[in-house]
């Protein structure tokens, strides 16, 4: 259900929390499409991991969530030097999306995701961001 309440309460939710931020993009004062952020802590700092992206399938392949993933590379802390991402092994689009944005693929987590019986992998992904202006 793409409401702007539903995307107002979970920004407000994620950002009560120390170092989570939700990015939305709205149209027309609907949500089509959001990213979940969150920057690791400690002696893990310099790492923040992308997660939930997510866009209405009437808004797909229009650039959404390039927008949205450079936006939230963009501002990042400083001290934020790798982005992490995974992405099921079947889902072709995000693949190619990552990786046209500089993410490499660095492992493979098998049977991450699980409907009964079914299984999925998840690709490991980073992108390097250090030194960037």
């Amino acid at each position: 259900n793409w409401t702007l309440e539903l995307a107002r309460e979970r920004i407000a939710r994620s950002t009560a929390r120390l170092g989570e931020v939700r990015y939305v993009a709205e149209l027309g004062g609907k949500v089509i499409a959001h990213l979940f952020v969150k920057k690791s802590t400690g002696h893990h700092r310099h790492i923040a991991t992308l997660y939930s992206l997510i866009v209405h399938p009437e808004h797909r392949k229009k650039g959404i969530a390039t927008e949205l993933i450079e936006y939230a590379i963009s501002h990042m802390p400083k001290e934020v030097e790798i982005v992490l991402a995974q992405v099921q092994h079947d889902n072709k689009a995000s693949l190619k999306l990552f990786t046209k944005l500089g993410f490499e693929q660095y492992g493979l987590l098998e049977n991450a995701w699980k409907n009964k019986t079914e299984y999925k992998h998840n690709v490991l992904l980073k992108k390097e961001i250090r030194g960037r202006n």
